[in-house]
């Protein structure tokens, strides 16, 4: 069934490849290592989310710093701006109770210091912005699959991307 539900979920996301895991966290875990966060790493995430999210930071040995959030309930692109350092590697922008961030202000701001997105979409699982899936915007997308989700496994995760290295 897993196999199944991966090729189903990339279809629907419309990205190349979609694997299964055992959390929302364990997701977070995955990408967070495909894009190389590690010690001495720094990862924005935002002051209003799940505690995966700086978890799963710390549990690749990388430090969260926590940036606030706007009206979306997510994070705040100018705040995001003033938080990135040397040591800045990634952003977490997380969709709150079925609501977007601001995805085009995040990317133009993660673009222009080369920093990698993981978007979770936990608590917005295929959600759209703008004519596409919540989670493609940025490098890697994350699900979690418990059972409290909107799309639900009793429990598990999905990580979901077009990059074969992630």
């Amino acid at each position: 069934e897993a196999d199944s539900f991966e090729i189903e979920a990339a279809d629907f996301l419309g990205v190349k490849y979609a694997h299964m895991v055992s959390s929302g966290t364990s997701a977070l875990v995955c990408a967070l290592t495909a894009i190389g966060a590690g010690p001495g790493d720094e990862v924005i995430v935002p002051g209003y989310t799940y505690i995966a999210d700086p978890a799963a930071v710390i549990a690749v040995g990388a430090v969260p710093v926590i940036a606030e959030i706007d009206e979306s309930l997510g994070l705040d692109p100018s705040d995001v701006e003033r938080k990135i350092t040397p040591y800045t590697k990634a952003i977490i922008p997380v969709h709150m109770q079925g609501v977007v961030s601001r995805m085009d202000d995040l990317m133009r701001v993660a673009r222009e210091h080369g920093l990698k997105v993981v978007e979770d979409c936990s608590q917005y699982v295929g959600g759209d912005y703008k004519g596409r899936k919540a989670g493609t915007y940025g490098d890697v997308g994350t699900w979690s699959l418990q059972f409290s989700k909107t799309i639900t496994a009793g429990e598990g995760g999905l990580v979901f991307t077009d990059d074969l290295d992630i």
